[in-house]
């Protein structure tokens, strides 16, 4: 069976249970709560025992063997949860994992449990092995976008209705972080007790607790997007974040944005200097439509004022490091911002 997606793992596992399963993503919420999704099914249907086993460096992969032959006084039937935290079962585990898939235990059903994979590791012969036996799910992280849609739907699921605005503003508050988000909404079904929900009683009745990442910066810049841009600097900051690294996430697409406009100038091919830059196929559009749209020279610029907050973070030049980031990365947004209301309006 093919890797089937993450949405559809609670419809795949009420239809009933396969022997083996291999879950795991980068959203440790929705990964738990399958697993609880799954744990509940299991049990009604008389698998009244559970074993959890953690690898780490030292495993001896012959325990996943000897949990499964371990006779039961009170019941013939287990699940075994094997929980692989860095994704590498190594040669040893990795063929103890496929002769599993390949001859599964009618008593047991096995839970392989695991956070991010790369798709090396996706891709490798024991997940395939499981994927073909058994169900395979990969929790992948939400997009800005999605956030408002999983606040509603999460919210209907606890008879509470929010209209799209307030929803919006729930994922807002809470962008990156989903324990969060789904906690906000768990405490406004409680204080709303039944009632209508509407923006500005949520807004009072919640709290900030978006979580961002460094590249999270960039992205807002080039979106062309200030007022996102401003808020996400912030919290960074509040959170104890090093203005170097932050700088380095700004930076990077500058030099790239730099590079792009002067070489297509000079008759360069974009994907040339995209492979250069080791640029992801997704975001090459963007970046080539934004090369276009300023003003030539403008981002070369961009890169000097870089190197002076750099100099600025390094105590070799006066300043105060969050200022001058706090001015680079509004200077972008609000340029990108200008470049597409001039590309809207012809």
């Amino acid at each position: 069976m093919p890797e089937i997606r993450f949405d559809e793992l609670p419809q795949r596992i009420d239809r009933g249970l396969a022997p083996v399963y291999l879950i795991a993503g980068e959203e440790p919420l929705l990964i738990e709560e399958a697993l609880d999704r799954l744990r509940q099914r299991a049990r009604g249907e008389g698998y009244d025992e559970r074993e959890v086993l953690h690898v780490d460096a030292g495993f001896d992969w012959n325990r996943l063997a000897t949990a499964a032959d371990n006779l039961s006084l009170f019941t013939e039937r287990r699940l075994i949860e094997l929980r692989l935290p860095g994704g590498k079962p190594g040669r040893d585990g990795s063929a103890v994992l496929k002769a599993r898939a390949a001859a599964p235990d009618p008593g047991h059903i096995l839970i392989v449990i695991a956070g991010r994979l790369e798709t090396a590791q996706r891709q490798s012969a024991w997940a395939k092995a499981i994927a073909s036996a058994g169900v395979m799910s990969y929790a992948w992280p939400l997009r800005r976008h999605e956030f408002t849609g999983w606040a509603r739907r999460r919210a209907r699921e606890r008879d509470l209705d929010l209209d799209t605005a307030t929803a919006g503003l729930i994922a807002e508050r809470n962008e990156g972080n989903l324990l969060a988000l789904a906690q906000e909404i768990d405490k406004l079904a409680l204080l709303a007790d039944g009632r209508a929900v509407d923006a500005e009683w949520a807004s009072e009745a919640i709290s900030d607790s978006a979580r961002f990442a460094v590249f999270d910066l960039p992205e807002a810049m080039l979106a062309g997007d200030p007022a996102r841009t401003l808020r996400i600097l912030a919290r960074l900051r509040g959170e104890g974040e090093e203005p170097v690294l932050v700088l380095w996430g700004v930076a990077r697409d500058i030099r790239v944005l730099a590079d792009l406009q002067a070489s297509m100038a000079a008759g360069e091919r974009a994907a040339a200097v995209m492979a250069r830059h080791r640029v992801w196929k997704n975001r090459q559009p963007r970046l080539q439509t934004i090369a276009r749209g300023t003003p030539r020279g403008v981002w070369e610029r961009l890169l000097s004022r870089a190197a002076r907050v750099d100099r600025v973070i390094k105590g070799a030049e006066s300043g105060r490091p969050w200022d001058e980031l706090l001015e680079l990365s509004s200077v972008v947004a609000r340029g990108v911002a200008t470049a597409d209301r001039r590309e809207k309006n012809g």
